[in-house]
């Protein structure tokens, strides 16, 4: 678009109750106001979205009636619009994740439900036939929530020579590799997180690609990895703490965790208490420090977006049917209630 002080971001949604699809935004990101709300396509559960920037490529979960999969789209700025490129049909439920490599060749979508992980070859968007197939087996302590794998995150290494799973229902942190169309397990090189920890997402700081923070969903926890090259202990694990306020006991759900463009902030979300919370990253050391705690302003904070700025963060607020902006003191990281705004079943944010 022309006016360079608006930032087109997509919304995925789950279509259970009120929504329809992915849903647009126009972000002012001089006053973190969202200007324009409209559907951008109608498509059932798509729940997460993953952006390949430079080509306006937007990927995303999706179910086709009783079908399910992975979808592709393309932003076309002279006509300011989302298409459809194509989508790929064959799981019995959608994924839950989906990543997209650096060269933007590999996209990889993981399946909570089914035991899959799906590794696609892209052409310019497109997603072609034959993908790799991962699956293991294991089970841990939580019989309600444990019983047995439960991908919940898949992604590459920064420098791309592995791929990790982050499996909640086995609290595992899996390594693989791809050599010649076929997917190598590393279990050598995996890490086992203390029984019940239910991991769920991963993240990495682009300035010390060297530090992997994870966040778990069954403990509200972060634990800090030192990515050690070529070596048996691949990911080293130097640092756990609790990703909620201290001394609380209440419910625990975490949810998303992201790092801030400048490197020195981490943000987490949890269900449990709605907040977002915030750490000091050491770039030192990579270890964090916990500041403090922000109420979501809604309920069930399933995933949270810092704006192309760096100036705002939305949050994702799934059970109140609201996005929340708030602004970040770029010194201290802290966040400031700005504005809600209704959108349904909110899930994901990414802007183009």
């Amino acid at each position: 678009m022309s006016n360079n002080n608006i930032a087109i971001g997509y919304i995925g949604t789950y279509t259970k109750n009120n929504s329809k699809g992915i849903y647009r935004i126009n972000f002012n990101t001089t006053s973190g106001h969202i200007e324009k709300v409209n559907l951008a396509f109608e498509i059932e559960n798509p729940t997460y979205l993953s952006i390949d920037r430079d080509r306006h490529i937007l990927y995303s979960s999706c179910k086709d009636d009783k079908k399910a999969g992975v979808s592709s789209f393309k932003y076309w700025e002279e006509k300011d619009e989302l298409n459809i490129i194509n989508n790929y049909i064959s799981e019995e439920k959608p994924p839950c994740h989906v990543s997209i490599s650096k060269d933007k060749q590999i996209l990889i979508s993981s399946n909570y439900h089914e035991n899959k992980m799906l590794i696609y070859k892209t052409l310019d968007g497109l997603i072609l036939d034959s993908p790799i197939l991962g699956s293991h087996c294991g089970h841990s302590i939580n019989i309600s929530r444990q019983e047995k794998p439960h991908i919940h995150c898949s992604m590459f290494t920064h420098d791309e020579n592995y791929i990790i799973s982050i499996d909640l229902g086995t609290d595992k942190l899996m390594v693989s590799t791809i050599n010649d169309g076929t997917l190598n397990y590393k279990d050598n090189l995996n890490y086992t997180f203390p029984a019940g920890t239910g991991p769920r997402h991963v993240t990495y700081s682009k300035t010390f690609p060297e530090y992997y923070y994870v966040i778990s969903e069954l403990t509200s926890e972060i634990f800090v990895f030192k990515y050690n090259v070529n070596s048996e202990n691949l990911f080293e694990n130097i640092q756990i703490l609790s990703s909620l306020p201290p001394n609380y006991t209440e419910k625990k759900s975490g949810g998303a965790i992201r790092i801030h463009n400048n490197n020195k902030f981490l943000y987490t979300s949890d269900r449990g208490n709605n907040s977002i919370s915030l750490f000091l990253i050491d770039k030192n050391n990579g270890h964090l420090k916990y500041i403090d705690s922000f109420s979501c302003k809604g309920d069930s904070p399933r995933d949270f977006q810092l704006d192309p700025t760096g100036n705002f963060l939305l949050s994702a607020n799934e059970n109140s049917d609201n996005i929340t902006i708030f602004s970040i003191n770029q010194l201290t990281g802290v966040l400031t209630f700005i504005k809600s705004e209704n959108i349904p079943t909110p899930t994901c944010i990414e802007f183009i």
